[in-house]
């Protein structure tokens, strides 16, 4: 199935982050689809995208209408109005971005070896390579394919690779939208793509992740990063999850923990992180035809392969000797 590039926007949802690439990452990677920056102040921006400054008569439209949080609706304000502006621009699909991505990845579990295999792009080659819009190519397909509505990645760091390949689940910072089908707004505050993925299955729409896709994104450590809306984050605590626990209570809760959020960190008794408690559910996805989204993955699969040399390991035992003394 062919991707028509008339018929996607990407769209980077940013706001507070003045400076180029090193403090939007995400800029520096290829994108061959019309991109666009939808902010709520992109003051000292130092980019080659086009800015789309959020006007100030649909800023009162969502104050007045779905603001629930004097310190974080920016972030689903921007988010919103990006579907507004792709619609009204004859766009079919929407990418939004979060601006501090820094690097994607796809990785898989052989099931029948156990073995584990990853491909990531190194920083220095973004521009030159097309995985960005493989990625894009591939969450395209899946909502082309099947009754989906967003389509996203895995987060890498927050779980290991695994054999799986399609699977309902939520999907942050680096998403497909299907404008024809999907919820026209964001809620919820801090928990503005959660709170969608609720909406959707409230309508009975389902969110889906392809598994193997992976991104990483700029670390807080340790409350250190206060750029864009985590400084609001670090002084909420658990009032964070507030709204999203009155507008979903039998879904939503939070609590805070010393348990890392990451794979590889160790639990840290002076670092309190906020967590989600989300209860599972799932919509029923319906797969129209999944010849398509099987070739791309293959494709992608060979076109990112990671070569590994043949090694030989040898290990030689050392023996002890015992030496025999002569006794006068």
């Amino acid at each position: 199935m062919q991707i028509q590039k008339s018929e996607i926007l990407v769209a980077e949802i940013s706001g507070k982050r003045p400076g180029g690439i090193d403090k939007r990452p995400t800029e520096s990677f290829r994108i061959d689809y019309d991109h666009v920056i939808i902010s709520n102040n992109s003051e000292n921006y130092e980019t080659n995208w086009k800015i789309i400054n959020v006007p100030d008569d649909y800023r009162d439209w969502y104050i007045a209408n779905l603001k629930n949080s004097d310190n974080a609706w920016y972030a689903p304000m921007n988010r919103s109005y990006a579907i507004k502006y792709a619609r009204e621009h004859g766009y079919k699909y929407l990418i939004q971005l979060d601006d501090n991505i820094r690097s994607l990845e796809i990785a898989y579990l052989l099931e029948k070896t156990g073995r584990r295999y990853r491909y990531v792009v190194p920083f220095e080659k973004r521009n030159t390579s097309e995985i960005m819009n493989d990625f894009i190519d591939m969450l395209v397909l899946v909502l082309k394919n099947t009754n989906a509505v967003m389509s996203g990645c895995n987060l890498m760091g927050s779980s290991m690779p695994e054999e799986s390949f399609l699977k309902e689940r939520y999907c942050y910072s680096l998403f497909a939208l299907d404008l024809q089908e999907c919820p026209s707004v964001f809620h919820g505050d801090f928990e503005d793509d959660i709170e969608y993925r609720l909406k959707c299955r409230q309508m009975g729409k389902p969110v889906v992740q392809v598994v193997p896709l992976r991104y990483g994104k700029t670390g807080q450590k340790s409350g250190k990063d206060l750029s864009g809306c985590r400084a609001e984050y670090a002084k909420q605590g658990l009032k964070r999850g507030a709204h999203m626990s009155v507008l979903y209570s039998k879904d939503y809760s939070a609590m805070m923990t010393n348990h890392a959020h990451s794979t590889n960190a160790k639990n840290d008794d002076e670092a309190i992180n906020f967590k989600h408690i989300l209860t599972p559910f799932k919509v029923g996805v319906i797969v129209y035809d999944i010849n398509p989204i099987k070739e791309k993955m293959q494709m992608m699969l060979k076109k990112y392969s990671v070569s590994h040399e043949d090694k030989v390991t040898v290990k030689v035992k050392k023996v002890k000797i015992k030496k025999k003394t002569e006794r006068r």
